[in-house]
C-alpha cells in the first residue's frame, strides 16, 4: 500500500512538474515571438525612415549637381567670351 501511494505520488508530482515546465516553455515561446515581432516592426519602421531620408538626400544631391553643372556651363561661356575678347585686344594692340 505504501509503495502504491509512493508511486502514485511520484507520478502525480512528475506530471505536475512536466505540465509546469511545458507551460513555462509555452510562455517563454510566446514572449519571444512577441519580442521578435516588435523588433521586426521597429526595424521595418527605421528602415522605411532611412529609405525616405536617402531618397530625399538623393533628390537634394541631384538638385545640387544640376546647379553645379549650370555653373560650369556659365563658366565655360565666360571663358569663351574672355578668349574672344583677349584675341580682339591682341589684334588691336599687335596688328599683323
Amino acid at each position: 500500500m505504501f509503495a502504491a501511494a509512493l508511486v502514485g505520488m511520484i507520478t502525480f508530482t512528475t506530471q505536475v512538474m512536466w505540465r509546469a515546465i511545458a507551460a513555462q516553455f509555452a510562455s517563454f515561446r510566446a514572449e519571444m515571438r512577441a519580442e521578435f515581432a516588435a523588433l521586426r516592426t521597429e526595424t521595418s519602421a527605421e528602415l522605411a525612415a532611412s529609405r525616405a531620408e536617402f531618397t530625399a538626400s538623393r533628390a537634394e544631391t541631384s538638385a545640387e549637381l544640376a546647379e553645379i553643372r549650370a555653373e560650369i556651363g556659365s563658366l565655360r561661356t565666360e571663358v569663351r567670351h574672355l578668349d574672344r575678347d583677349v584675341q580682339a585686344i591682341s589684334r588691336r594692340v599687335f596688328p599683323e
